[in-house]
Parts: C-alpha cells; sequence; structure tokens
C-alpha cells in the first residue's frame, strides 16, 4: 500500500506531462461542478452531473497512475456521455444535462488510446 505522497508522486511522474494537467482539470471542473449544484436539494437530478464528474475525475487519476482500469472507465464513460448528449439534446432533459465537454472528453479519450500499451 502506498502512502498518499507516493500515490502524487506517481500520478505526476508516471504518465505524460498532459496527463496530470487533465487531472488537475478534471478535478477543478468537479469542484465547480459541486460548487454550482450546491443550493440544488440533494436527491435532486442536478446532482448527477456531481456524480458524472466525480466518476471522470476518479478514472482520469487512475489513468495517471497507468491503470487499465481507469482509461477504459474514462473511455467507457465518454462514449456514454457522448450517447445520451446526442439522443436527449433536443429534449427537455436537456436543461438538465448539458454535456458540452463531450468533445473534449472524446479528444482525452484519444490521448489514453494513444499511451494505452504502456498501462498496466
Amino acid at each position: 500500500m502506498r502512502s498518499s505522497k507516493e500515490f502524487i508522486t506517481d500520478i505526476v511522474r508516471k504518465p505524460p506531462m498532459l496527463f496530470p494537467l487533465v487531472a488537475l482539470f478534471h478535478v477543478l471542473w468537479f469542484l465547480w461542478t459541486l460548487w454550482d449544484d450546491r443550493t440544488a436539494p440533494f436527491p435532486a437530478i442536478e446532482w448527477l452531473q456531481v456524480l458524472w464528474m466525480a466518476g471522470y475525475a476518479l478514472f482520469w487519476i487512475a489513468a495517471c497512475d497507468m491503470r487499465k482500469w481507469g482509461a477504459l472507465g474514462y473511455i467507457v464513460l465518454t462514449i456514454v456521455d457522448a450517447a445520451l448528449y446526442l439522443a436527449i439534446r433536443n429534449g427537455h432533459i436537456s436543461v438538465l444535462y448539458m454535456s458540452n465537454m463531450f468533445l473534449l472528453d472524446g479528444l482525452f479519450s484519444v490521448f489514453l488510446l494513444f499511451y494505452y500499451k504502456k498501462f498496466h
């Protein structure tokens, strides 16, 4: 079992330089979503965005630790996100689920696929 200091060192030094920067972006994006939805009642649909971003951040941090399950989880989450976005973009629920970043997440998934052989 690694200490938290070793874990942070590993996620910063193991992957290419872009990966920790994207991890920081995901964590900040998660915190922004959490702050934005703080006034919504807890079991409301708005909290699904917070859960969604927590999944993105968790999987990307695992990918920064060069874990295959993190990379695959991020890619699957991106595919599901894009499918949901395209399926409900014209409905009334699209106001509650705004995923404008699915194209950027698709680009990040391409980076993961490019480095996939280095994961363990």
